[in-house]
């Protein structure tokens, strides 16, 4: 089971499925080692590149291991009453059933398992309240029912959906990532993800946890994957770059599933090093995802359009590459800025480079056209121009004027980065405190 779980979290998926069975096979009829071939196709298909669809081979492999865990699980409760970690297993396969059917869009199905999950859950946790795999499920449905939109909460009986307590899901999986389980590393992500959600928008704490899970798992291109995907979120693209880049690296072997690990990290370092104005850069990191064998997904099409749709309005501002033009980077943008005044984005390369320079004031004056011309244009450039106009004013010791830019730039959507401007308004979600690592 040590040995699967450890695969799964490395995204060796092959060799977690190969040890699963093997506990299967040392255990027959134990819904527990069942449970977790469960969990392990439901972790597989989060990290799909697509939505998950009940047309999919990946959808069938669940079911198959749902229909074996949930089998054992009942013939255990019929010759064992209330026997805990049948319920647990029971209860478990049952919310993540409901987690998939959610994200499918099959809310009614959603709802109805997730009622049964939680009262299996709720019956194995009454019995033995430290169940690992009963607190993480509990914890997640607890926590993520609570927070569906306003329009769900209020035809929940339609759909069958229990009710949620985020402070007490928050609990419950702090129990699970604090502990010395089987699931601790799993507690770990889910609670750097719920941390991390604009709910809480304890950015820092879920790093830490997150930080902390990589750490546990021998540096998992996985987890460092998540990691760098919320650093980009939070704005810090220079960081982000180095730690996809390093996963990419690590993330060696043979096989299709590495090869499609290996592009999605190159495409989010070539994202990230964009977002960084490293041009030349992130034109490298683009390459080595398109050299990876087999063909791309259509998410992962999607992703790489819109670096090059990036990368091409910014090598018209920049055509000497960026930050790697190593010449006179201020004298090329203000040629740029010349020839036409309105243009915003090599107005944000300049303001930016400005900033970075300390010249606060004369940044300024650059991102205010920015910020005007930006509003018709890419979420990037609206974003990023609100970003560095909220740095320069908060390091003038303009308050009023930079908190209205972060909250500006936090309001752009479908800006990468839209978080850093939460981070730098300070605002945390009223159970933040439960982040604490």
């Amino acid at each position: 089971m040590s040995e699967g779980l450890l695969a799964l979290h490395q995204g060796d998926y092959s060799r977690a499925f190969e040890q699963f069975k093997r506990a299967v096979d040392a255990a027959p009829g134990d819904p527990g080692p069942l449970f977790f071939c469960v969990f392990s196709r439901w972790w597989q298909m989060i990290f799909a590149d697509e939505t998950p669809s009940h047309d999919t081979g990946a959808w069938t492999a669940f079911e198959q291991a749902y229909d074996a865990a949930t089998g054992a699980a009942g013939a255990r409760l019929e010759s064992t009453p209330g026997d805990p970690s049948a319920l647990t297993a029971l209860g478990a396969s049952e919310v993540l059933r409901a987690h998939l059917e959610a994200i499918a869009g099959s809310y009614f199905r959603a709802g109805g398992e997730a009622r049964r999950g939680k009262k299996a859950l709720r019956q194995a946790l009454d019995r033995s309240p430290d169940l690992d795999e009963a607190l993480f499920a509990m914890g997640a449905l607890n926590y993520f029912a609570d927070r569906v939109p306003l329009v769900v909460k209020t035809i929940r009986p339609l759909l069958f959906l229990p009710g949620g307590d985020a402070p007490l899901g928050l609990s419950q999986v702090r129990h699970v990532a604090f502990g010395h389980g089987r699931l601790r590393i799993d507690g770990r992500l889910l609670l750097g993800m719920v941390c991390a959600d604009h709910f809480q928008r304890a950015f820092k704490e879920a790093l830490a946890h997150l930080e902390v899970a990589r750490a546990e798992t021998g540096d998992s291109p996985l987890i460092a994957a998540a990691i760098g995907d919320l650093q980009e979120r939070l704005g810090e693209p220079d960081e982000a770059a180095a730690t996809l880049g390093g996963a990419a690296e690590r993330a060696l072997g043979p096989g299709p599933e590495r090869a499609r690990q290996r592009r999605w990290l190159r495409l989010g370092q070539a994202e990230a090093l964009t977002a960084g104005w490293r041009l030349d850069e992130a034109d490298a990191a683009l390459r080595a995802a398109q050299e990876e064998p087999g063909s791309a997904s259509s998410a992962m099409q999607r992703l790489d359009r819109r670096i090059r749709e990036e990368l091409a309005v910014k090598r018209t501002a920049c055509p000497a590459g960026g930050d790697g033009d190593r010449t006179d980077p201020l004298g090329a943008l203000g040629a740029a800025i010349l020839a036409d005044p309105a243009a915003p984005t090599p107005r944000l390369a300049r303001g930016r480079l400005l900033y970075l320079a300390g010249r606060d004031q004369e940044a300024l004056g650059d991102l205010a056209v920015a910020v005007d011309g930006s509003s018709d244009g890419p979420s990037w450039l609206q974003g990023w121009s609100q970003i560095y106009a909220g740095l320069a004013e908060a390091r003038l010791g303009r308050a009023a004027a930079a908190r209205d830019h972060f909250r500006a730039a936090s309001a752009v959507r479908r800006f990468r980065s839209s978080d850093r401007g939460l981070l730098e308004l300070g605002e945390r979600g009223k159970d933040a405190a439960l982040c604490a690592p």
